[in-house]
């Protein structure tokens, strides 16, 4: 039954992530002209975010009623809040990446999670204007969807830092006081690696590091959606999950480490909160 459920999630999941991203590509013209901030000016958000969310939510609840949902924008529920109480709750990022989306880089996408009992079990990221998506489902393994075919998602097997391609990314909020902005962290880890990327979507960068492009990836002050669909494809792909302290905090804990297992000792020991 349970393996069911999550057929048909990720079915669903599939269906109405690519279409948000249709919708996300026939507004990305105008949503420039239809910025707005979110308390910090360099937190954007558009209607282009609104509309894509309005039609996923609105699908999810024709198709599982009893389902709770927890959805960035607040659009048809209260923004960050799961919407009822319920063993199922999906949570949905609309437009992750969205400052990238409004300055016309690619990398920004649909994510849509389904948790059980607060553990993710299936995860579809839609990345529209890249023509690729990335699924997986609890015990199924991930895959990614490009040009028609689909191809099984490995994490690569380094086992050296100096070997690693690594990502990161940078809290909104990074200059308000008493915040950590990741800047010492950065610090630490560039000189050991072999290069670090930073391109804006936290969904993104963990689908990369399951697909085997990035070896490993953090980040400080995420919510669950920025993070729930694509922490379910790392771990299907083989690769590991904790929070900064390398514990299981890391869905509604703020802080992120993503590796493909090997590394993730050496990496948490230059990255981590000790």
């Amino acid at each position: 039954m349970t393996a069911a459920i999550h057929a048909r999630a990720r079915d669903v999941a599939l269906d109405l992530g690519r279409r948000a991203g249709d919708l996300l590509l026939e507004r990305r013209t105008a949503a420039a002209a239809a910025v707005e901030s979110k308390g910090r000016r360099r937190e954007l958000v558009t209607a282009a975010d609104r509309a894509a969310e309005e039609l996923i939510v609105q699908g999810l609840f024709a198709e599982f009623p009893d389902h709770g949902v927890l959805a960035e924008e607040g659009v048809l529920t209260t923004a960050g809040e799961t919407d009822k109480e319920s063993d199922w709750v999906w949570i949905i990022d609309p437009l992750d990446g969205t400052t990238n989306y409004v300055h016309g880089v690619p990398f920004f996408a649909v994510a849509i999670a389904l948790v059980h009992r607060g553990e993710p079990v299936v995860g579809v990221v839609h990345a529209p204007a890249l023509a690729e998506t990335f699924v997986a489902c609890q015990g199924g393994g991930a895959e990614r969807h490009r040009g028609g075919e689909i191809d099984r998602l490995y994490v690569t097997a380094t086992n050296e830092l100096a070997d690693a391609l690594l990502a990161t990314g940078f809290s909104y909020n990074r200059n308000e006081p008493g915040r950590d902005d990741n800047s010492g962290r950065l610090a630490k880890v560039l000189p050991r690696c072999r290069d670090l990327r930073r391109l804006g979507s936290a969904e993104l960068d963990l689908c990369y590091t399951a697909a085997g492009v990035y070896d490993g990836y953090w980040e400080l002050y995420l919510q669950p959606y920025d993070v729930a669909a694509g922490a379910v494809i790392v771990r299907e792909a083989g690769g590991r999950v904790t929070d900064l302290d390398g514990g299981e905090e890391w869905l509604h804990g703020g802080q992120i480490l993503a590796t493909n297992g090997p590394l993730h000792g050496p990496l948490l020991a230059v990255v981590g909160n000790s």
